[in-house]
């Protein structure tokens, strides 16, 4: 007698879509690869109503849902509201909740909370009004961020000032322009790293280290990684990523601490990507710590679980398991043995493929 097998979750994959706009590569990619493992995915797409998305997750009734959803609304902040829904409805999904979320979203919490971790970050400048407190001596150059932007937004060669009166200036843009505080540090102007974290955090696996190479850059033009470097299009000139080889043991061991100390301190759950600077002295610096980052083929995490051993579809089902883990499901369908049909493949630019809201 043949042993019985699990049967297929129904999962839906949760996405941002405003009305008119083509549906983001992601989501076809996560779609196919949940096929391929013998999963029964449904696509549930949301752009500003939470009505909707409590009816259509009353009429789906996923076992999880796969979330990407990374906006809401138009407003990149509202992510954190989006896994707030969720969990106020009870729904078992992948990647960060609201706390993980949340923390991971205002940069200033994040640099105290790694602070207080021992985790080695720039050190900072916050404003509130005209008055100003200091973390740490600063010298200029310094950087001046939105304390709760994504994807670069506000970040660019601007945003390298050398004097306070281009500090104060930049400040009160970010004010008017972006709605939102703004957090200052001093400039790293090293090597630019990025470190996947997959799994629960009682049991977390590090990815190899993947680097930003920056072309042919100006070398009188501060190095920022702005939209345009991450989301530009693909050029012989154009930075692009590669994974790292001139990593030390040492150094290779701080970094790798460093990205477990804040997968945990934040409160980060499943996947996640964390971004460092490596200043000339070799000390590696946390610029940023990215719950549930962008998914794509061709992103810093798949790139870096390729190389590890893992395909796409190993990647997206090591992330189920880790959600699986936490929520008490059986994940291990029969894997279909006959063509499945894939979902339609999107193709655009580079330039394109990437959502306002992209990490």
């Amino acid at each position: 007698m043949a042993a019985a097998t699990v049967p297929p979750l129904k999962i839906s994959v949760l996405h941002y879509q405003p009305d008119g706009d083509p549906v983001d590569p992601v989501v076809h990619d996560v779609q196919n690869a949940l096929l391929s493992l013998g999963h029964a995915p449904k696509l549930l797409a949301v752009h500003e109503r939470v009505h909707d998305l409590l009816t259509e997750l009353e009429k789906q009734q996923p076992d999880l849902v796969f979330n990407v959803c990374e906006t809401f609304a138009d407003d990149y902040r509202l992510e954190v509201n989006v896994a707030a829904v969720l969990e106020l409805a009870r729904v078992r999904f992948t990647g960060s909740g609201t706390a993980g979320l949340l923390l991971a979203q205002d940069k200033i919490l994040t640099k105290r909370l790694l602070e207080y971790h021992e985790v080695l970050t720039p050190n900072f400048l916050t404003f509130d009004g005209e008055a100003f407190e200091a973390f740490g001596r600063m010298n200029f150059p310094l950087i001046v961020k939105p304390a709760r932007s994504d994807a670069s937004i506000g970040i660019g060669q601007h945003s390298v000032v050398n004097d306070w009166d281009e500090l104060t200036k930049r400040v009160r843009d970010i004010r008017k322009n972006l709605n939102d505080e703004a957090l200052a540090e001093e400039f790293i102007d090293g090597r630019e790293v990025y470190v996947g974290v997959i799994g629960t955090p009682q049991r977390p696996e590090i990815l190899p280290v993947v680097e930003l190479d920056w072309g042919n850059w100006d070398p009188n033009v501060p190095r920022v990684s702005d939209r345009l470097v991450k989301f530009g299009d693909i050029g012989d000139d154009h930075p692009y990523i590669f994974i790292a080889t001139d990593v030390s043991p040492e150094l290779q061991a701080r970094i790798e601490r460093s990205a477990l100390l804040a997968y945990r301190a934040l409160k980060i759950r499943d996947y996640a990507r964390v971004d460092f600077r490596i200043s000339a002295k070799g000390e590696p610096f946390v610029l940023e710590v990215n719950p549930n980052p962008y998914l794509e083929k061709d992103s810093e995490l798949a790139m870096a679980a390729e190389h590890r051993g893992l395909s796409y579809t190993d990647l997206i089902e090591a992330i189920i398991d880790s959600a699986a883990t936490r929520y008490g499901l059986h994940v291990k369908p029969e894997k279909p043995t006959t063509g499945e049909t894939p979902a339609t493949e999107t193709t655009r630019p580079r330039s394109e493929r990437v959502p306002e809201s992209r990490a």
